[in-house]
């Protein structure tokens, strides 16, 4: 099977010859324009024969002129829907489409991109999240304009024949997670939003990230995805062999993001074979639970590419 073949079919349940491969990591390209930070990333690609050209997402959601950050209810009334023409996401198109050129037809081209909370905090800062809690009501204006430059963003990446969103969300952290959310906050301020993006990204694969840690998964199970990805190793997150039963959707999984940089090469193939195991390779994608470290030794990507590749269908 081509890389192409290889996702549609484990995406939709059908046999495949192996698993879908993925890593991917961030690389410092915010200086960079769409085009250089495209012939970054697809040296990685090549490097690893990943089976999945997944872009990261370094450029940010604009702040307004002269506001650094929030510090008030009313400072999030000045966030307002963003134009594409912004290089934000004038450049983050401009690196997919340069990817599609350099790359071709036969390998699959995924994005990155975040809540709407996400968006915002991820330039304004996450100590800021405290103000959106105590102010949802003025906070609410401020996420549906970030949902809607999000949804303009979705269209764009339907209209350049992207394969693939991976869609990160944090709506399944609770409370006791670091920036998790009560079942309240949940429902008021993160799934009407993570919704309305969603089903309008129905023209491509829909990867649904549920990021950090102390998940609950049943809060998004009935958010529209093709793509289940979670940190499937972290104690306080359901595992593999917890999931399989309880989604019919393609599990992404099996590598251990948090400590795979300092693991031995039989430690990383043990985590391969766990995961294959339980879902035999199949409606499964083998991938991190969430981004790589940059820092990440060429023995750990050469552990995963090569026994990734080795492994064969019953």
């Amino acid at each position: 099977m081509n890389k192409r073949e290889r996702f549609y079919a484990a995406v939709a349940g059908e046999p495949v010859d192996r698993p879908p491969l993925s890593v991917w990591m961030h690389f410092v390209t915010p200086y960079m324009d769409g085009q250089q930070a495209a012939e970054r990333h697809c040296e990685f690609f090549r490097q690893y024969d990943w089976d999945l050209a997944k872009a990261v997402s370094d450029y940010r959601h604009p702040m307004p002129d002269g506001m650094e950050t929030i510090e008030t209810a009313a400072d999030m009334g000045r966030i307002t829907v963003q134009s594409m023409d912004h290089p934000t996401y004038a450049n983050q198109i401009a690196l997919l489409n340069g990817i599609r050129a350099e790359l071709g037809e036969d390998w699959p081209v995924i994005d990155t991109t975040f809540d709407p909370i996400q968006q915002i905090l991820r330039h304004a800062g996450f100590s800021t999240m405290q103000i959106i809690l105590d102010n949802p009501e003025a906070a609410k204006p401020m996420l549906e304009a970030a949902t809607e430059t999000v949804i303009l963003y979705m269209r764009e990446l339907e209209k350049n024949g992207v394969d693939g969103v991976f869609y990160s969300t944090r709506a399944a952290a609770q409370e006791d997670c670091v920036q998790g959310f009560t079942q309240d906050a949940f429902e008021e301020l993160m799934r009407p939003y993570d919704l309305a993006i969603l089903e309008e990204t129905k023209g491509v694969v829909r990867m649904l990230h549920a990021c950090k840690s102390h998940l609950d998964l049943e809060r998004v199970a009935d958010y529209p995805h093709e793509v289940l990805s979670w940190a499937a190793h972290d104690k306080t997150c359901p595992t593999i062999a917890e999931m399989r039963p309880r989604t019919d959707k393609c599990i992404m999984a099996g590598i251990d993001q948090a400590r795979v940089i300092e693991q031995s090469r039989p430690e990383i193939r043990h985590d391969i074979d766990e995961a294959l195991a339980v879902t035999g390779g199949q409606n499964f994608i083998l991938a991190p639970g969430c981004t790589f470290g940059s820092n990440a030794p060429a023995h750990v990507l050469d552990t995963i590419a090569e026994y990734g590749r080795d492994w064969k269908a019953a």
